[in-house]
């Protein structure tokens, strides 16, 4: 009975020990994936202003991903339509349009002003 409940505890505390790892991993891949999309808007961001004021055109943009891959081959998800993809998602979601759509919704302390915006 006793080796029993010894049993029994030290699954427990081996099933603590998986939720401690999972926890954490949990937490890991969240950071990773807030990097990635903070990665995203600022190369969209970036990219979209040299579009918009014309100081670089779609050839421009061919070249800054052959440079990447040329440069720093270990550098993956930069290729000319992954550009477009970041400047898509960097202008969609900082236009105006939208900003209004989720100050309708969403309580003001959970909306930021874009930098740059007024409100």
């Amino acid at each position: 009975m006793k080796q029993d409940s010894i049993i029994a505890s030290r699954e427990q505390q081996f099933g603590e020990v998986i939720d401690i790892i999972l926890l954490h991993q949990a937490r890991a891949s969240r950071t990773v994936n807030e990097e990635l999309l903070l990665t995203a808007w600022h190369v969209g961001g970036y990219v979209s202003s040299k579009l918009k004021s014309e100081e670089w055109g779609s050839k421009v943009v061919t070249q800054l991903s052959e440079y990447i891959r040329s440069q720093r081959p270990d550098i993956k998800g930069f290729g000319r339509s992954s550009i477009y993809n970041m400047v898509m998602f960097y202008d969609e979601y900082s236009s105006e349009r939208f900003s209004a759509t989720v100050k309708k919704y969403l309580n003001s302390e959970f909306v930021q002003p874009i930098i740059g915006q007024t409100n």
